[in-house]
């Protein structure tokens, strides 16, 4: 006998079982329903050794008008090796726990809930922090210069870790949807940056088309809208 159980329903229910692994997710999103505690995606990078640059890319949608965590990575020695979280009119990047953040121009402050791509480069030569939103560069800034960030890390998508795996605070977490995720351990050029192609890049550590991650509590994976 066939099993007739949809694809997008078996995606679903996996979901819940907790573990997928170096699954394509192009066409699908994670949905994050509600402020939680314990709900999020973990993430698991290919470090073979410490970072002393890298790129993350991901699209984000959501109408929360607080404080929310979008990326977070801790080490067993910090927590906040890095951090990306948005705030009303600003967003904050923190690498080895020093701190900067980015005031959004009012031309790209918009009231609307709408999806967002957001784009972040870093090098520990310089210590040059980028930021890119919807393909535009905001004011570069510096920090954590000649730093690394170790490979004994944890990556959560949609809670800020204030402990290693732990600590989480459902007044940070996000709720909306993130999708097409994507980590190199490069800082890509700025035209690069304006028209990200996962073909044309050098090697990545997250993928979002061969995905190695697992989620835990109440997060969904659905067909993007």
């Amino acid at each position: 006998m066939k099993n007739s159980t949809p694809v997008s329903l078996l995606l679903v229910l996996i979901s819940f079982s907790g573990v997928l692994s170096e699954t394509s997710l192009d066409g699908k999103v994670f949905v994050f329903p509600s402020s939680s505690d314990n709900s999020y995606v973990l993430l698991k990078p290919a470090l073979k050794q410490p970072l002393q640059r890298f790129t993350i890319c991901l699209n984000f949608f959501t109408d929360l008008s607080r404080s929310f965590s979008l990326i977070s990575v801790a080490s067993r020695e910090q927590d906040n090796k890095i951090l990306f979280m948005k705030h009303p009119n600003e967003y904050e990047i923190c690498l080895r726990g020093q701190c900067i953040r980015f005031h959004v121009p009012g031309n790209m402050d918009r009231t609307a809930s709408h999806w967002e791509n957001a784009c972040i480069t870093w090098d520990a030569v310089t210590g040059i922090v980028q930021l890119w939103i919807d393909g535009q560069p905001l004011p570069r800034k510096g920090i954590a210069r000649g730093l690394r960030v170790p490979t004994d890390v944890v990556m959560m998508l949609g809670q800020e870790q204030d402990t290693y795996g732990g600590s989480l605070d459902a007044s940070q977490s996000f709720i909306g949807e993130i999708a097409k995720v994507y980590m190199w351990d490069t800082a890509l050029p700025p035209d690069q940056l304006r028209r990200i192609r996962k073909d044309t890049e050098p090697p990545l550590l997250v993928d979002w088309t061969a995905l190695d991650f697992e989620i835990k509590g109440y997060v969904v994976i659905e067909p993007a809208l």
